[in-house]
């Protein structure tokens, strides 16, 4: 029943690389770029404070939490060529110990020592395995203390050192003092935590602030360039493309290139500078606990391709069936009357609940692809902690790593995750923004737009005198609705056109609107090819009152006046002219009351009054009238025809009409017939002639 959706999200997706898009979608951004750089300069301050973050807790850990230190026994006999080479790299980091011979030296410096002479150093015994805890002796308080137990401590240059294990045989308020330094240290330290981690939600909210500025003003540029360039499009475009398919790229399209720009494009400079941070710090700290982290890095990038290739899959047929929803929404929403009145609600539900099925039986697949790639990189990544666990663990046992340093590797690790978690969410979001873009610009690539600067003429007066010389019309080539028409109207007179339904009436009216453009010959009004004029300009002085009268969502004074400035005087002759003056008293607020989309309200003849009353207030020197009265009640009809005798007054008027009642005040009649004008003149003329408009009078008229 539903073949074709109108809206064609099953063909090509984009790519997140295809730069012409790319390209494109930049030039949006050349009005924001001062924003966009503030806000890429807060990311990489985020960026910095982050990876602070995990650093000063080593600090914490290493300085001022387990600050150790360890003992060097250099022996009396001559030193091996491995000692010498140990010396002579430390000897700034040595402190005298209790006999000589002997130094302490701390767990920083022993860090970056090569760890093979370092095992060789335990080996001979010239390090020993004790670990001492070390402060510099600054207050009277640490200096009784260190005097008051002299068999615990050991002092050199000022710093005092006491072994982990002696710490024990202190009391809790000589701990307290001994270890005053490292409080206030943690104190200083967390206050800059503290301070870092608010520094970065504050960058982290002026960085999504300005991100929003930039998106919302570039999605905006670029839904008004498409609207406007919808609005210069011909009627054959929207012919042929249903309106769903038209509103969807206008809505869901640029709301998703909105959440490309808001949460993938600067998310993925943040997440691309977090991880080049982190490897640097990594491979600074150590880079063979780096080489460990990075080991599973070849099965993330499997795991990535071939999930890429399922949700691109997964997300195309999703996003194909909500249009196909979207669309059928739109058409039976539209048609709830048909279906109330045929009583269709049970197969209509039935239809829906298919579609519906349909999407949903995709968006689980998509979830359970979700469920299935989450859990494995959660896997990788705890693999990759275990992994970090058991060697660095060892290495901390050894002394080879400091705790500290082992801390930071892990807080660490996890950042380094979690940007890659992301990469699968912003890669799905970037497959559908860029099929987004891909369809928005072909749109704006559409060249079938009326040329509104093709014409430039702008006559200063207007006489309304309208010639058609020859002209061939049909929306399919090989299939024309008008054939060789060829007619004048003088300037004040009233021209009607009659014919049985598809003679062309309605298409010859569109041709002077120049909703579409003409195959062959001409269409001038004064002497002037209307291609020649100026479009907005030849359209506010052409008016069209057609059967269907659309009325926009607003007030009922925005409906007559369409963006006119119009007095209260101006308003109130327009009324009575238009014989409204009963419909304004009625409504609530009169002028001011409100009108429902399309006018669904009121009823025809109020909207057709209405129509007449908007032609009024534009005053247009020459009035179309398609089928004006149609579907009319005798007393409505009359009220039309007394409100359009007023204004037909000193206009061109070309008057449709199927009821020959409606008529008789014309001036001519031209009667066409398959495209073609079989009968012009005047209704006595034509009645005379006894041929096609004597039979369609005879028709109407017979049962009178």
């Amino acid at each position: 029943m539903h073949g074709n959706y109108g809206y064609f999200e099953e063909g090509k997706l984009g790519k997140p690389y295809d730069w012409p898009l790319w390209r494109r979608l930049a030039g949006f951004a050349r009005s924001y770029l001062k924003v966009i750089g503030l806000s890429c300069v807060l990311i990489l301050l985020v960026t910095v404070f982050d990876l602070s973050l995990p650093y000063l807790l080593k600090v914490g850990i290493d300085r001022y939490i387990l600050p150790s230190a360890r003992q060097v026994r250099v022996p009396e006999a001559p030193p091996e060529p491995p000692l010498t080479r140990f010396l002579s790299q430390v000897r700034g980091e040595l402190n005298l110990g209790p006999e000589p011979g002997q130094f302490f030296i701390t767990g920083r410096t022993l860090n970056q020592v090569d760890p093979r002479l370092l095992r060789w150093l335990e080996e001979k015994g010239i390090i020993t395995e004790q670990r001492f805890y070390f402060t510099p002796i600054q207050t009277a308080a640490q200096r009784k203390i260190v005097l008051a137990h002299p068999s615990l401590f050991h002092s050199a240059n000022e710093i005092a050192y006491i072994d982990y294990r002696d710490q024990a045989k202190l009391s809790a308020p000589e701990i307290a003092a001994l270890r005053k330094q490292d409080i206030s240290g943690l104190y200083r330290l967390g206050f800059i935590f503290v301070s870092l981690l608010l520094l970065s939600a504050a960058c982290t909210f002026g960085q999504n602030l300005l991100m929003v500025y930039a998106g919302q003003h570039m999605m905006h540029d670029l839904r008004m360039q498409l609207f406007g360039h919808l609005q210069k499009m011909s009627l054959s475009f929207f012919d042929r493309n249903p309106v769903g398919r038209l509103v969807t790229r206008l809505t869901n399209d640029i709301q998703n290139l909105d959440e490309m720009f808001g949460s993938v494009v600067m998310t993925l400079l943040k997440d691309a500078v977090l991880l080049f941070g982190i490897l640097l710090i990594l491979f600074n700290l150590r880079w063979d606990l780096t080489l460990v982290t990075l080991s599973v890095i070849p099965l993330i990038a499997v795991l990535f391709r071939a999930f890429g290739i399922q949700v691109r899959s997964a997300y195309r047929d999703i996003r194909a069936k909500l249009a196909k929803i979207n669309a059928v929404l739109n058409e039976y929403l539209s048609g709830i009357r048909v279906i109330k009145i045929f009583r269709q609600e049970r197969e209509t539900l039935s239809r829906f609940e298919a579609l519906n099925h349909g999407y949903y039986r995709a968006t689980v697949k998509q979830i359970t692809l979700q469920a299935i790639f989450f859990p494995c990189i959660e896997l990788l990544s705890t693999t990759t902690i275990a992994l970090l666990l058991w060697y660095g663990g060892r290495q901390v046992l050894a002394d080879m790593l400091s705790l500290g340093a082992l801390v930071v590797f892990i807080s660490y690790l996890r950042m380094f995750f979690g940007p890659i978690r992301d990469v699968s969410q912003k890669y799905s979001i970037m497959q559908s923004a860029m099929a987004s873009a891909e369809r928005i610009f072909l749109l704006l690539d559409d060249k079938e737009q009326e040329k509104y600067l093709s014409g430039k003429a702008k006559p200063f007066t207007l006489k309304g005198e309208i010639e058609f010389q020859q002209v061939t019309f049909g929306y399919n080539q090989d299939e024309p609705v008008l054939k060789d028409i060829s007619f004048k109207v003088r300037s004040g007179e009233t021209l009607a056109i009659v014919g049985v339904t598809g003679a062309g009436k309605t298409t010859l009216m569109h041709l002077l609107e120049r909703f579409h453009q003409p195959q062959g010959g001409r269409i001038l009004i004064d002497g002037i090819d209307i291609r020649d004029m100026d479009l907005p300009w030849l359209r506010s002085q052409v008016g069209l009152i057609m059967q269907d009268v659309f009325l926009f969502a607003g007030r009922l004074r925005e409906n007559i006046a369409l963006n006119r400035d119009l007095s209260s005087k101006e308003f109130e002759r327009i009324v009575r002219l238009a014989h409204l003056e009963d419909l304004v008293s009625r409504l609530p607020g009169q002028l001011d009351a409100e009108v429902h989309e399309g006018g669904v309200t009121l009823s025809t003849g109020q909207r057709q009054l209405l129509a007449i009353a908007r032609a009024m207030a534009y005053d247009p020197k020459v009035l179309i009238l398609d089928e004006a009265t149609a579907n009319i009640d005798s007393e409505t009809e009359y009220l039309i025809q007394q409100a359009l005798a007023r204004l037909f007054q000193e206009r061109t008027t070309l008057v449709i009409a199927h009821r020959l009642s409606t008529i008789r005040q014309a001036d001519r009649i031209l009667v066409l017939h398959k495209g073609r004008i079989v009968e012009h003149g005047t209704q006595e003329d034509l009645l005379s002639r006894r041929e096609f408009y004597y039979r369609l009078h005879q028709l109407q008229f017979a049962s009178f």
